[in-house]
């Protein structure tokens, strides 16, 4: 009766941090941010309404920006739920947040300044 508990015990075992490792996987997985996307900057670095369209291949994200007085290339990366891109401009703009299914928020810096910064995936 030990033997077989004990190879009970070691099979939940197993089959518990198979579970585990599973869940850690998928948490690390980048977010799916492929697609358009309207944002919202306010804040030190100005407000205004921007577009960005997102191409992903795994955690690498490349796409372009459309701004009020400015546009061009992005890339950057996705790990897990963070973003972070940079954005090829005549101001060049930094982009940091997170990715929340739909949505997206963070902070952007351009020309020595500050902003907030939150996006809505578009239909």
């Amino acid at each position: 009766m030990k033997q077989l508990n004990r190879k009970s015990f070691a099979a939940c075992l197993a089959v518990a941090l198979l579970c585990a490792c599973g869940l850690a996987l998928a948490a690390n997985e980048p977010a799916n941010v492929a697609g358009t996307w309207k944002i919202s900057v306010s804040g030190g670095a100005g407000n205004a309404e921007q577009t960005i369209v997102l191409r992903q291949e795994g955690n690498k994200i490349t796409g372009t920006f459309k701004g009020p007085r400015q546009s061009g290339p992005l890339e950057g990366t996705v790990d897990g739920k963070n973003i972070s891109f940079h954005v090829s401009t005549r101001v060049p703009l930094d982009y940091k947040g997170t990715v929340e299914g739909d949505s997206m928020k963070g902070t952007m810096t351009g020309n020595g300044k500050t902003g907030d910064w939150t996006a809505a995936r578009a239909n």
